[in-house]
Parts: structure tokens; sequence; C-alpha cells
């Protein structure tokens, strides 16, 4: 629990011996010097300094006690309304200013995004800023992530179509879903996963999350590269609609008697022998 009191702190401007130096005097109450570096797992040659930071900051205070200096910190119910007043203040005010600044017209652009997290979150801005309609293609490892803010844009009315790679469909009022049923085959063909998601038919984002490292993505508003991936996910929702309609039993035995096709589904064409398991 430290450790992530310790995180948030710094995400709120506290460096990392700031953080642990603050816990450790809330927890243990007035401590010297030297206490202080123990108990927040301090190089002694460092706790001073950084009692001096957090005491021109106003966090920290040193009190006499029996001819001893010790400090002492503010409360929670002091410190967090003031972190809370410096963030808040600069993003009002940034919120208002930044839009100005923009010189240019993204709507062309194709942007890399490189990295799980950075896809996670471009993802969950595309899904904020959905008006109307969202189509998006996601694998059971990725929907946590998406879940908060997809009950947001279905709540306000925002159309949701799904194609989901899991096992257990995805929770109520999140959207429409369909359950892949290729998965592994998938998977196999395309060395990891891919995360896929269009809103309004304006903004796309495809991003491919290889078993490993290495998740890199795209994040375009051209109209052209938009269109291609709503219509790809928009096939592949039709094409699971009709697989269901026509029973997976039947549907198997088609495909596996078609070398050419078999070869494509498998392994997009560069062999046409089927896995036992298909």
């Amino acid at each position: 629990m430290d450790e992530a009191i310790v995180g948030r702190l710094q995400v709120l401007g506290f460096s990392l011996y700031e953080a642990r130096v603050y816990v450790a005097l809330l927890r243990h109450g007035p401590q010297n010097g030297n206490e202080v570096a123990k108990s927040a797992s301090l190089p002694s040659s460092k706790v001073y300094s950084t009692l001096e930071r957090l005491g021109s900051k106003g966090i920290v205070h040193t009190v006499r006690s029996g001819g001893l200096t010790q400090y002492v910190c503010v409360l929670p119910q002091e410190l967090l309304p003031r972190l809370r007043e410096d963030f808040v203040e600069p993003l009002e005010f940034l919120e208002k200013a930044l839009p100005s600044l923009a010189s240019f017209e993204p709507a062309a652009e194709v942007l890399t995004v490189s990295g799980l997290d950075a896809i996670l979150e471009s993802s969950r801005s595309i899904v904020r800023n959905a008006r109307t309609e969202l189509y998006l293609s996601v694998w059971a490892d990725d929907l946590s992530a998406l879940t908060g803010d997809l009950v947001a844009a279905h709540d306000r009315d925002v159309r949701i179509y799904g194609m989901f790679y899991g096992d257990v469909a995805p929770p109520e009022g999140t959207g429409s879903w369909l359950m892949h049923a290729y998965r592994q085959i998938v998977s196999d063909r395309i060395g990891g996963r891919m995360l896929t998601l269009v809103a309004d038919g304006e903004e796309a984002l495809i991003a491919h999350i290889p078993g490993g490292s290495g998740a890199s993505g795209v994040r375009t508003r051209n109209p052209v590269l938009a269109l291609i991936a709503r219509e790809y996910l928009h096939h592949d929702l039709v094409l699971q609609r009709a697989q269901i309609a026509i029973g997976f039993g039947e549907w198997d035995q088609w495909w596996q008697a078609d070398p050419e096709l078999r070869g494509i589904i498998i392994s997009g064409g560069e062999r046409t022998e089927v896995a036992k398991d298909a």
C-alpha cells in the first residue's frame, strides 16, 4: 500500500524521497532526522535536504522536544485540497489556452502509437470522444482498460458494435457484442492479438500486440483509412452472424474442404495444410 501511495504522490509532483518522507511521517508521527531516514528508507545524506524541501512547501514542519528537533507533516485533510487546487487551476487554464495554439488540422495525419499503455490510452480517448457510433474489435486482455469508457459512451447513446475475442461476454451496458469463434487461428496467424476501433467513421486506431513485447499501432483521422477500418470491422461482424446462422459445423466443413480458402484462413495464404484441431 505504501508504495502505491508513494507512486501517486510522485504523479502529483513529489520526488521519490519526498513521497517516502511524507508517508513515513504520516505513519510514524514526529521523528528526528535519523529516525526519518530509517523509517523512509532514505540515505542519511539525503534526508535533511528532502525535509528542507518539504518544509519550504509547507508540507513538513519542525517542533522542539526536549532540546531535540523533530519533524511532523501536515495531515491529509490539509494536503489533499492543496494538491487538488494546484492541479485544477493549471488544467482549467490550459483547457482554455491550448486550443488557441493549434495551428494544424490533424484530419489527414497518421500517427504512430508505440507500446501497449499508449495504445490503450489512445483507444480510451477515441471511445471518450465518440459521439454517435463506435465499431471495435478487442481481445479479453485489453477489454478491462476500456470498460468504464464504453459504459459511459453507451450511457450517452453512442451505438457500440463490437467483436470480442474472449470466453466470457463483455459486461452489460457496453454495447452489442459478438464472440469470435476462431480466436486461436487468428492469434496463430497474426502472432498475437489486435485492437481496432473506429469512432463516428472519422477516427480509427489499428494496433498489433504481439505475444511478447513491441506492441505498435497507428491512429488516424484520414477518411480513407477510417473507412477501410470501419468496413473491416463491419465485415467481420456480418461474417460472424452468417457463421452463427449457418452453424459452425457446416461452416467448418465448407472452408476446410477448399484448399485455397483453407490457406487464406489458416495463414494468410502462406500454406494450405489444416491444423488438426481447426
